[in-house]
């Protein structure tokens, strides 16, 4: 074993290794990292520091929250900081319930959504991955709750409407019941008064310990325009599966026969920390490419998510 001289200078006289400039490179390029991260919060919180008043009437007041009255306070206007730290909360929320779930459904609607329930009755023959559409989880859905029948619209594929719910089903120990893990409903609500704008809202309902079905996690934000409505669809494409695609139905509803195993979705929520909801696309597609069902929504949103109707399949 060769032995070290006592000549060998001391490490404090050698230069840095390369390993050690490698190491010091990467925490210089952290510090720098987390000083830009630092600052760009600090920027987006001068830029949306502002909160006030939003009326969005007593309707919404009390179906969103469950709160008398007809205006929100402290409602932060876009873009906000501190919004998208709560829509965050809210995204790792629905992660999470994803990674539970037995089955996702996303229906689209324009009213307000009374429909929240925490179990689903359906018949002792029920064959579960027959339900493999928006729409047949609509039927099903309306015939224990026949409200669902005319809050919700029926739709393949894509939807104008302003508003949607995503239904989150887990287990179900019941031969003749459906379970509800969760249920989300996302609101753009256009608004007049104080300020002319569109109240954006995500909410997450789930049953409490006391056996209530109460919101669990929210977030809002309010998007200042000189017109109330401004439009942000679709919320939702459904991805039908492929084999359907031996039936010719059109360009909108065959350009989206694309799941080769189960169905899923593209979802969009509001992003807090972007100034307005208007469309930012400058790209035409052609009538059978997919993205021709959604390019409005490039570039408007983070909050984009890829969800398998079917997780548990």
């Amino acid at each position: 074993m060769h032995q070290i001289s006592h000549r060998t200078p001391r490490p404090s006289e050698h230069g840095f290794t390369l390993v050690e400039i490698v190491v010091a490179t990467f925490i210089a390029t952290m510090l720098i990292t987390a000083v830009v991260i630092a600052y760009s919060t600090l920027v987006s919180g001068r830029q949306s520091a502002s909160s006030g008043d939003v009326v969005i009437g007593s309707a919404a007041m009390q179906n969103f929250y469950s709160t008398n009255g007809t205006t929100l306070s402290y409602v932060p206007t876009a873009p906000s900081a501190a919004a998208r730290f709560a829509a965050g909360s809210v995204r790792d929320e629905f992660y999470d319930d994803i990674r539970h779930a037995s089955a996702i459904f996303c229906l689209a609607r324009n009213d307000l959504n009374t429909v929240r329930p925490s179990s689903i009755a359906v018949s002792s023959d029920f064959q579960g991955r027959a339900v493999d559409t928006p729409e047949a989880f609509r039927e099903v859905l309306a015939a224990a709750y026949p409200d669902a029948g005319t809050i919700f619209q029926s739709y393949r594929g894509t939807s104008s409407a302003t508003n949607g719910t995503i239904y989150v089903l887990e287990p179900s120990s019941s031969s003749t019941s459906l379970t509800v893990r969760a249920t989300y409903d996302i609101d753009l609500t256009p608004v007049t008064s104080l300020v002319s704008g569109t109240y954006a809202s995500v909410r997450r309902y789930a049953l409490d310990k006391d056996g209530a079905i109460v919101v669990t996690h929210y977030y809002d934000v309010f998007y200042p325009s000189s017109s109330a409505t401004i439009t942000f669809n679709p919320l939702f494409v459904a991805f039908e599966r492929k084999a359907r695609d031996t039936v010719v139905e059109g360009d909108s509803i065959d350009r989206l026969k694309m799941a080769a195993g189960r169905p899923f979705y593209f979802i969009w929520w509001p992003d807090p920390s972007m100034p307005e909801l208007n469309a930012r696309s400058w790209i035409t597609y052609g009538s059978t490419d997919p993205r021709a069902s959604y390019s409005a929504m490039g570039g408007r949103t983070a909050y984009f998510f890829v969800v398998p109707m079917m997780p548990a399949l």
